[in-house]
């Protein structure tokens, strides 16, 4: 994951479920506790294209743990549009590289997207 580089980018190599257009959306992650925590902000790179795309800043509101066998099929839909044993799969293709998948923590995060001020100001006002 191209996370470990900048621990201020969250980036998607996919976009599960099209949750990059939502406002509120979940992503599963390796739990990692100095990258994973509630207030944590982020920049959202869409990496399905390229080049990749800047999806705005984002905050995040819930990061809860987890083992694999714990994550329950609304999570595992809601997160990337398939069912819990396509989901799992998902997961251990994309971490196959981990010794023990089974016994490491995962974290569920929900991430808020920041509305961003847009600064310039009218031709109108003063």
């Amino acid at each position: 994951m191209n996370e470990h580089h900048d621990p201020n980018r969250l980036n998607f190599s996919t976009n599960w479920n099209n949750k990059l257009d939502c406002n509120i959306f979940s992503t599963i992650r390796l739990h990692n506790p100095r990258l994973h925590y509630e207030g944590k902000e982020v920049e959202i790179w869409d990496n399905s294209t390229k080049p990749g795309k800047y999806r705005g800043r984002g905050k995040y509101v819930l990061v809860s743990t987890f083992k694999l066998c714990q994550l329950k099929p609304a999570a595992a839909m809601l997160d990337t549009g398939y069912n819990l044993p396509q989901t799992l799969n998902v997961l251990r293709t994309m971490y196959k590289s981990i010794e023990d998948l089974e016994k490491k923590d995962f974290a569920y995060i929900i991430v808020e997207k920041i509305k961003e001020n847009n600064k310039q100001q009218s031709i109108f006002e003063k």
